[in-house]
């Protein structure tokens, strides 16, 4: 059976358990630090109380410790990866291939999608590494990522749904140079959603103030199939600084997608066990969005951003039909109650108010202005499906069958849940009088798993002789059994983690440059070992000391978003080259690799 894992990204632990309860296969969550989300970092106690409660599900729990580091931190994240280890987490997310010299525990670790694994030959270089996964780069095919698929026996993830990084991650270096705040340390200040100005070299503005570069969001809904077939195993959601309603509708949404396919094609299963009950009826543009696309899984396709603004858009919801002082109405079988916040485009601008009345004419907003007749209207805050989300608690449970035995002085309890099985044997010596209630008390007080993660399935009752115990001796064999149920559940998935051996086999090339992001001593002993003889430094620790320097590499091209690919429009229709962005005082050159169909965004020095 091939195992199909929804991995879902947790803030915290409460947002963890929030995922776990709804339906995801594994989760994905942040160190004490060094995780390329510096926002969302966890304590090892919380950690620690996630894996606890998601390895009785067969839950995976990976921890993030994916961006670079430097010399003088290699003892502090040594540490961190031996303490993870020692809490029982499946794997850690890595980016810095510094980690990989170190003398660790065999640590199952998988590639980030920080280290830029966008070719088959850097994915069949870690495979010789001796990692288990890699975490493809987004910019992938369906096609690219099958023919992959077909040369490999690495386990293959790949992200569903969420925010985009306009750039081959790993290989964005805007935010540093802006800001001091390295993407590949944690700390991006996210300038691919800052409004630039595109003008061309005679400094004639081609776009002013425009969202360039401020990607709508991934949503592989429709073509989760398609995905499968091509060979992916582990479908993340992105998205470690969302809130858990997000986290609950996005992983029920998927969940739901999945269960559908494997319920039409027997060979697949889910990787973990257990059964959520969802409070609501998922829906993705209910929770933060940009709108969405399918980004390059279906090959190259204009209309990947939103000019207007990065901002969360919501639902569609129709278009205003008349307006007055303080009210407007709307054609929309949708229906908007007080609380719901609502946007719309204005002037170049996306506006936002809440609904906070109705009248006979129609809604009354908090602020009318921006609303005119024609005004399309999106609900970016659904007030009752936010109060339905928060409400979904219902837990996560696995089937259990009970079996009692009674014998001549001796009470045989096996509490089994799938192949897991443990035994209790008490010892009694008196016999009840009353023969039919005893057997019912303990029919009745095994049945009661409400505060465990099990759900009975089956109880038997056996032996003509029920011995007499007390209801609260029952109620004590019942809560150690299935505690030693739990245990033993936990102690099998930590005995069957998979784990790592590094080995050397030679890199694909002699020589590398900053984009290989090597910050540190044990990334440059890495890289020589395995055949490279020029080793250049990270951009964060030695910027480039050229005139002119890549801070950004993209397979989104600007020139085919704005309808001018440079392949198949006249020369005489193009703007005067070369192009520039420019954010306040910063100015970038643009420049086109339409062989690689990729674009550089250069930082020229003045």
């Amino acid at each position: 059976m091939k195992k199909l894992e929804l991995l879902a990204p947790a803030r915290n632990a409460a947002t963890a358990i929030d995922a776990i309860n709804h339906g995801a296969d594994a989760i994905y969550m942040g160190a004490t630090k060094f995780g390329a989300r510096e926002q969302a970092t966890n304590n090892f106690a919380d950690i620690e109380k996630v894996i606890k409660y998601a390895h009785l599900f067969n839950v995976k729990v990976y921890v993030t410790v994916n961006t670079i580091f430097f010399d003088n931190e290699e003892k502090q994240i040594r540490d961190i990866l031996i303490d993870l280890w020692n809490l029982g987490v499946d794997a850690i997310i890595i980016q810095d291939t510094g980690i990989l010299e170190m003398d660790l525990p065999p640590i199952c670790f998988h590639m980030s999608t920080q280290a830029n694994n966008a070719t088959f030959e850097r994915i069949k270089f870690w495979e010789n590494t001796g990692i288990s996964r890699v975490i493809l780069a987004r910019e992938l095919s369906l096609t690219e990522i099958a023919e992959i698929k077909n040369n490999t026996s690495l386990e293959l993830e790949a992200f569903i749904h969420g925010a985009l990084c306009v750039s081959y991650s790993g290989n964005c270096y805007m935010s540093y140079d802006m800001s001091n705040r390295s993407a590949n340390r944690g700390n991006c200040a996210q300038p691919c959603r800052f409004a630039y100005n595109l003008i061309d070299s005679e400094g004639k503005v081609i776009r002013k103030n425009s969202h360039l570069l401020s990607l709508s969001d991934l949503d592989t809904s429709l073509i989760l199939s398609d995905l499968i077939k091509a060979g992916i195993s582990s479908f993340k959601i992105e998205g470690r600084l969302k809130d858990s309603i997000y986290v609950k509708n996005i992983t029920a949404h998927y969940s739901n997608l999945l269960n559908s396919f494997i319920s039409k094609n027997p060979d697949y299963q889910r990787a973990s066990k257990g059964i959520c009950t969802i409070g609501f009826s998922p829906d993705p543009e209910k929770s933060f969005n940009r709108g969405s696309s399918t980004y390059f899984y279906k090959g190259r396709t204009e209309g990947l951003i939103n000019e207007i603004s990065p901002k969360s858009m919501g639902k569609y919801i129709g278009k205003v039909t008349k307006y007055g002082n303080n009210w407007f109405s709307i054609n929309s079988n949708i229906v908007l109650v007080n609380g719901d916040g609502i946007c719309f485009q204005y002037q170049g601008e996306l506006l936002g108010t809440q609904i906070v009345g109705k009248s006979e004419k129609g809604y009354l907003p908090q602020n009318i202005e921006g609303i005119k007749t024609g005004t399309e209207i999106y609900r970016n805050r659904d007030h009752e499906f936010i109060k339905q989300v928060e409400k979904s608690n219902n837990g996560r449970k696995i089937p259990c069958d009970i079996k009692v035995n009674f014998t001549a002085q001796k009470i045989t309890v096996i509490a089994k849940s799938g192949d897991v099985e443990v035994e209790k044997e008490i010892a009694f010596t008196e016999v009840a009088q009353n023969q039919a209630k005893a057997r019912e008390a303990w029919q009745t007080q095994l049945s009661k798993l409400g505060d465990t993660c099990f759900v009975l399935q089956s109880i038997e009752i056996e032996g003509d002789t029920v011995p007499h115990v007390p209801i609260s001796a029952i109620n004590s064999i019942r809560r150690e059994i299935t505690t030693d149920l739990e245990n033993k559940i936990r102690s099998l998935h930590l005995e069957n983690r998979d784990v790592t051996q590094i080995k050397v086999s030679n890199f694909y090339k002699s020589a590398v440059d900053y984009q290989e992001n090597v910050s540190n001593s044990l990334a440059q002993q890495f890289y020589k070992k395995r055949g490279v003889s020029v080793v250049e430094n990270a951009f964060e620790v030695e910027k480039p000391k050229s005139d002119e320097y890549t801070v950004m590499t993209t397979k989104y091209c600007i020139m085919f978003e704005l309808g001018m690919c440079l392949k198949k429009t006249n020369k005489q229709d193009l703007p005067k080259f070369p192009l520039f962005l420019t954010h306040k005082e910063r100015k970038y050159k643009l420049e086109f690799d339409c062989n690689k169909c990729q674009m550089n965004i250069n930082r020229v020095k003045r």
